[in-house]
């Protein structure tokens, strides 16, 4: 008869191997897609909106670029394609249309948008009192 030591150390090796011939079956199902928002000068745009629809099931996704002007969709449809939309106050809305994902990777897409003379009109505020509140009624009324 084997010795009670043995018999531990066989279940746990075979507990190790079979935990190790599981690990190999994780499998890869998305795409990413990332990239930078910059101005004209080629300086990153923070807070700039991105749009990335799939054309083909009209699955879409959002994000907005951070301080460096960096964004990233980490999880997106494999294939495409994809229509990418940038935008941001003050600059010209830029498309990239026909972007194709692979899996397990990411697609770059950078944007540069330009900017966009615009006059905004003034802002009048206009204010009146009632008298509701007044220094001359107390109390509930």
């Amino acid at each position: 008869m084997m010795q009670k030591s043995t018999i531990m150390r066989v279940a746990l090796s075979l507990f190790v191997s079979v935990l190790f011939a599981f690990s190999g079956f994780a499998q890869v199902t998305t795409s990413a897609i990332s990239g930078l928002v910059a101005d004209s000068k080629g300086e990153g745009l923070p807070g700039a909106t991105i749009i990335a629809v799939h054309i083909p099931s009209g699955t879409k996704y959002g994000t907005v670029s951070n301080v460096s002007g960096r964004y990233t969709f980490p999880a997106v449809r494999v294939g495409g394609p994809f229509k990418v939309t940038a935008t941001f106050v003050g600059y010209k809305e830029q498309v990239k249309d026909g972007v194709i994902t692979n899996l397990g990777t990411s697609a770059n897409v950078d944007f540069k948008l330009a900017d966009e003379g615009t006059v905004l009109d003034e802002v009048k505020v206009v204010a009146s009192s009632t008298d509701v509140f007044s220094s001359s009624r107390t109390g509930a009324s």
